[in-house]
């Protein structure tokens, strides 16, 4: 199950544990703000990451927005 699971992290060509050990992120939450259209200072005040950590992480996934979709995780196990 690891390769499904790893599926869109790969296209976007990172980890789930990267981006963790990192910036201290949950890509998940993270992403499910992005997929929801959220602006990076939206994001920071939802969620409490720094605005600078949130900038860093959304440009180290190559500038992710909205366009990813909330289905971006269906082939994830549950």
């Amino acid at each position: 199950m690891k390769g499904t699971k790893d599926g869109f992290f790969g296209k976007l060509g990172v980890s789930e544990d990267q981006i963790k050990k990192e910036y201290g992120v949950d890509l998940y939450l993270f992403l499910d703000a992005v997929a929801l259209g959220l602006k990076d200072e939206e994001i920071s005040d939802l969620i409490g990451y720094d605005l600078e950590k949130v900038k860093k992480v959304r440009e180290r996934l190559g500038n992710v927005g909205s366009e990813i979709g909330l289905t971006y995780k269906k082939d994830l196990p549950t």
